[in-house]
């Protein structure tokens, strides 16, 4: 059954999927779509990649991470940046309301009442959709596509551990208009929904999303190896051979470095560019050290390891344990870039205001 207008308006994810209501409301944008066939390729020429999405590989599963991970911490950062301030405002309105409010003159009385308005009604509910969309949650949702019984196991942040039937997920793919681009809004994800046979929808989801250059060209490589990997028969075997690094994710939080080089890859396309916007390197790797670190690691339910028990003599097993260790150039260079971006934040605050200190 194809889905109505109203399925496709009620986005992000039924069941409040890993972000607020607030942000929710936000993103409930329908943009362009297009059915996807599970027996066929997604598109000439798309490859089947990683693209910092996988967490493990076998011949039982594969592991993804949740379509947010790449943005991870952005958001939380800017909460953070507009929170704080807005706390301390807050704090100083109460105090000279309390303390001064024989000296205070009406107009200011009209001013403060104006300010505790907008911060209560308006930043407040927005920062905290903000910081509730990452902090103190799980570090990643993720899912597991089981070959063998043919089911999505997926994590949610309202309703712990679903199952859903393979064959009755209908992906598709929504991608913004040139409208919705311009205004930041870009979206090219890949979703799913499961209906029941009365045609309800019971669950609507974001699987697979690239923030960066590639935008739906990456969300379609993953798709096309998760596509592969469930309806080929060889499929194991060609997620075991693509040569891009997993993601180091597995029963831990993700590592300082590896949170620096996550927001690299996600903030600039190369090295150059890297060293070019590094400020912006320092906001989003701040953010997501601190998004990381405030989460728990996700814990898959016992019922659900034993429907995706690995043979020990499995041998297209990739997890972090077989990656080879990062390089020097790989460490180096986005903790180089962390630095020198907050070397010229701290040099441009203090040239704005070192005639007040």
């Amino acid at each position: 059954m194809r889905p109505s207008a109203k399925d496709f308006y009620n986005l992000f994810i039924k069941g409040n999927w890993g972000f607020s209501s607030t942000t929710s409301r936000l993103l409930k944008i329908a943009g362009k779509t297009g059915f996807l066939n599970k027996k066929d390729k997604a598109l000439e020429g798309i490859e089947a990649k990683f693209n910092d999405a996988v967490v493990k590989v076998n011949s039982s599963f594969i592991e993804v991470v949740d379509a947010g991970n790449r943005l991870r911490g952005v958001p939380s950062f800017f909460g953070l940046m507009g929170g704080i301030p807005s706390a301390c405002g807050l704090a100083i309105i109460i105090y000279f309301i309390v303390k001064k409010s024989s000296e205070i003159p009406i107009v200011a009385y009209i001013l403060f009442a104006i300010s505790l308005a907008i911060i209560l009604l308006v930043c407040f509910p927005l920062l905290n959709s903000l910081l509730r969309r990452e902090l103190f949650r799980k570090t990643h949702y993720p899912m597991r596509f089981n070959r063998r019984d043919r089911k999505v196991y997926a994590w949610s942040q309202d309703m712990g551990v679903v199952t859903m039937n393979w064959d009755d997920i209908q992906f598709y793919t929504s991608q913004s208009t040139a409208s919705e681009d311009r205004r930041g809004l870009a979206r090219d994800e890949i979703r799913g929904y499961v209906k029941d046979r009365a045609g309800n929808l019971l669950y609507h989801l974001v699987f697979f999303k690239y923030q960066g250059r590639k935008n739906m060209q990456g969300a379609l490589e993953i798709w096309e190896l998760v596509r592969r990997y469930m309806e080929e028969p060889d499929g194991h075997i060609q997620a075991y051979q693509v040569n891009q690094r997993l993601l180091d994710l597995e029963g831990k939080r993700e590592s300082f470095i590896n949170s620096l080089v996550q927001a690299t890859r996600f903030i600039a396309d190369s090295p150059i560019m890297a060293a070019v916007i590094a400020p912006m390197i320092a906001w989003a790797g701040t953010g997501r050290i601190i998004a990381k670190w405030t989460c728990r690691v996700p814990r898959w339910p016992e019922w659900v390891e034993e429907k995706c028990r690995v043979d020990p003599n499995d041998p297209y097993v990739r997890n972090r344990h077989t990656e080879r260790p990062l390089s020097a150039k790989e460490i180096l260079w986005p903790l180089f870039c962390f630095l020198l971006g907050w070397a010229e934040v701290l040099a441009i605050l203090y040239f704005c205001f070192r005639g007040y200190v």
